[in-house]
């Protein structure tokens, strides 16, 4: 469930805001999901990615294609494929960033509230 819900806030955070905000989806998992926030986070919105690309691989298969070839040529020549993979891990990190302070961010707020109480 809180992999659904990831996937799906990284896919309204990208569509909306833009792609770095699909950052906070992953800080949300984190909180979420406390420790291990991390995992739940990169792949959530590695998945939400990976979700968008495949959508625009299907809607318009040409210019995607040419954009994969031109910024291959741009970065030395590589395939178009290592530039898909490489955009999605791009994602993967940033759902795992966001992810991991989401869950510090968590687990400080837990402590100080074990700190005030009497």
């Amino acid at each position: 469930m809180k992999l659904l819900v990831t996937t799906v806030l990284a896919l309204l955070l990208h569509v909306v805001f833009g792609w770095a905000w699909t950052m906070g989806a992953g800080v949300v998992a984190g909180a979420w999901q406390g420790p291990g926030g991390w995992r739940t986070g990169g792949l959530g919105v590695g998945l939400g990615w990976l979700l968008l690309m495949g959508y625009n691989g299907i809607v318009a298969p040409e210019p995607v294609g040419r954009l994969a070839d031109t910024l291959g040529g741009i970065l030395g020549g590589l395939p178009g494929l290592a530039v898909f993979a490489i955009t999605l891990l791009i994602g993967v990190l940033l759902g795992t960033v966001g992810g991991g302070l989401g869950t510090q961010f968590s687990l400080v707020l837990r402590r100080s509230e074990a700190l005030v109480k009497p």
